[in-house]
């Protein structure tokens, strides 16, 4: 008689990749959906970037019984190595979004799924971005927005800020040690930049927009220029080894300064669009104008996504918990309050920690 392979095994080998210790909560939420399999008969649509790291998060999904269907952002190219895992699997991957079958739970990412398919249940976002589109649109379900929450920071705030240290160093080759940053933007991905320097240099210059936002730094001790003063920031900037910018604003740096000043150091991109602008040509950037770390190995350790990628999952259990009005609802406070608290004592890193933290909630400069 033939068995069937159990399709958690197919996922063994991306634990070549990382061990389990990094992901101390989906290995939690992973033991107790495959005690259980709650979500059995469930039909779900995950829509995340297909990455090796994204495997352990769907390992839980197809250890708690759900007829999942896998998709990927356009935005994105799948990984070969997390095709493979989930075509041994047994997992239904569908690339393009002309979506047939109808789903009870849409786990979105962008809000990309956002008018291509109608949850029957509700459906969980992972971004800001896509967070806005679905407040804006009239919706007949409800959403979790996983974006507001503490939890969101460890990966935008703490992961981004190691994830910048890392990818420097390896398309540099150069030591960062006692060398002047200038970052761009007091955001949340810009304070993890900062907090992650820090272990390295003192020597930073902070440039934004805000006031207010300028004073702070200013009270916290770092050395910090308003946007609007622009002669001032380029005379700063011919001293600094690198300038990073993570305002969220394309063309920032062209639009508000004189481009030739920056020109002759490394100048690295962390935000979404090209934040330097046309006054700089590709090569002139490091990483064509992308966040430098989507071009190394890892961009972003499992470590400071593993809590999101549990949350996002947990949102299925809320939807499922009672009815909820079309509406988008944060993710709540206390769960989240937890989970950073659980997260800090298991790492042994502090989110707390980070200098500019009153910015936390600060989008854009």
């Amino acid at each position: 008689m033939h068995t069937l392979m159990n399709p958690l095994t197919a996922f063994e080998s991306a634990y070549s990749v990382y061990p389990a210790t990094e992901m101390p909560f989906l290995q939690l939420q992973r033991k107790q959906m495959a005690d259980k399999r709650p979500y059995a008969g469930l039909k779900i649509l995950h829509n995340l970037p297909l990455t090796p790291e994204v495997l352990f998060k769907l390992e839980v999904l197809v250890a708690s019984g759900a007829e999942l269907t896998v998709t990927c952002p356009l935005c994105s190219e799948p990984n070969p190595l997390a095709l493979k895992v989930l075509d041994a699997a047994g997992v239904k991957v569908q690339l393009s979004y002309d979506f047939v079958d109808d789903f009870d739970i849409a786990l979105d990412c962008g809000g990309e799924l956002l008018g291509r398919v109608t949850p029957r249940i509700g459906a969980a976002e992972m971004t800001r971005t896509g967070t806005i589109g679905y407040e804006s649109t009239a919706l007949s379900y409800p959403v979790i927005s996983i974006d507001g929450s503490t939890i969101k920071s460890i990966e935008s705030v703490l992961g981004t800020g190691d994830a910048f240290v890392r990818a420097f160093q390896v398309l540099t080759g150069e030591s960062i040690q006692h060398k002047r940053f200038m970052v761009v933007g007091c955001g949340k991905v810009a304070q993890g930049i900062v907090h992650a320097l820090k272990r390295h240099t003192d020597d930073l210059v902070i440039v934004d927009s805000r006031i207010s936002a300028v004073e702070h730094a200013i009270a916290k001790g770092f050395s910090a220029i308003p946007a609007s003063h622009a002669a001032d920031v380029e005379a700063q900037v011919a001293d600094c080894f690198a300038v990073v910018t993570a305002t969220g604003r394309e063309q920032i740096i062209t639009q508000l300064f004189n481009p030739q000043v920056f020109k002759g150091r490394y100048l690295a991109n962390m935000g979404d669009g090209d934040e330097f602008g046309d006054g700089f040509a590709r090569d002139e950037v490091m990483g064509d104008k992308k966040p430098i770390n989507v071009a190394i190995d890892k961009p972003m350790l499992m470590r400071y996504l593993d809590p999101v990628f549990y949350a996002h999952n947990m949102a299925i259990d809320l939807l499922l918990s009672s009815p909820w009005e079309p509406q988008v609802y944060p993710f709540p406070v206390e769960i989240s309050s937890e989970v950073v608290t659980a997260w800090e004592h298991y790492f042994q890193e502090s989110l707390r920690a980070v200098s500019l933290g009153k910015f936390s909630k600060l989008e854009h400069p």
